[in-house]
């Protein structure tokens, strides 16, 4: 009986390790699996391959910092603010100071009184007033894409302007940013009763501004005033400074000018100095 007995506990002993090895195979089976890094041949072991952002499905998160610009407000520029650095920075870039009031990019809007206006509506209508075509590129998405940015002057037209003076305030201003001064007078008839330089040049820079009607909205021919701030007028940049750069101010009462088409004397290349 004894040796059976132990029997009958060796066997018991048996079953119960069984059982424990058969409940803890299934506890490892259905417990959570940890990412195994495969392996390569010769058992070297091998990271998963990192995701490109071309892949398809893969959503990429670009991040930066967007510059808030001012809105361009005309009776805001009185005031010390974002707004007259701004501007001040944008004039001095181009030479210019008092003669304009604001520098404005072609997809930038700009407020005068209670009137906000777009530079895309003022150069769609000057373009159709001038017979020429507003050209823009527009995607197979049906978006319009984006031209390169150009820089208008907009001077707002105060009581007692003239076009004529307009004009002549920029041109002294290009000059005397360039250590070139200006006469007061420079735009006066020469003795002999033809017109200087200066005035030939500012009768043709009438066909090269677009003056707008804040009221009405549309491109207008002349800056008569209906009431203040009722008139502005628009300068391209590029086009105005591409002419003057074209002029030895030495030469201007060279230019010749017969109401349609200006002839600017040719700039002689500089002389090498002898060695």
């Amino acid at each position: 009986m004894p040796r059976k007995q132990g029997n009958n506990t060796i066997k018991r002993v048996k079953i119960s390790a069984v059982a424990v090895i058969v409940i803890a195979g299934i506890m490892a089976w259905n417990s959570p699996r940890e990412p195994q890094e495969e392996k390569g041949l010769g058992g070297v072991e091998q990271s998963a391959p990192e995701v490109s952002p071309a892949d398809d499905n893969v959503e990429v998160v670009v991040s930066g910092t967007i510059e808030q610009l001012p809105e361009i407000d005309y009776t805001e520029l009185d005031k010390e603010n974002e707004l007259t650095k701004l501007m001040d920075q944008r004039k001095q870039e181009l030479g210019v100071s008092d003669s304009l009031d604001m520098i404005v990019n072609s997809d930038e809007s700009f407020k005068v009184g209670k009137t906000t206006v777009s530079m895309r509506d003022i150069l769609e209508k000057s373009f159709k007033t001038k017979s020429k075509v507003f050209e823009e590129r527009i995607k197979e998405s049906g978006e319009v894409e984006p031209e390169t940015t150009a820089q208008y002057g907009i001077y707002v037209v105060q009581p007692g302007d003239n076009i004529w003076n307009i004009h002549f305030r920029i041109i002294q201003e290009y000059y005397q940013a360039r250590g070139i001064t200006v006469s007061n007078k420079a735009d006066e008839p020469l003795n002999q009763g033809f017109s200087s330089g200066i005035g030939r040049l500012l009768k043709f820079s009438e066909n090269m501004v677009t003056i707008y009607n804040l009221l009405e909205k549309k491109v207008t021919a002349d800056i008569s005033l209906l009431e203040p701030l009722s008139k502005i007028v628009v300068y391209n940049m590029n086009e105005v400074f591409t002419l003057l750069q074209e002029i030895n101010f030495d030469d201007v009462d060279k230019i010749r000018f017969d109401g349609e088409t200006i002839w600017i004397p040719a700039q002689q290349p500089q002389k090498k100095a002898n060695n």
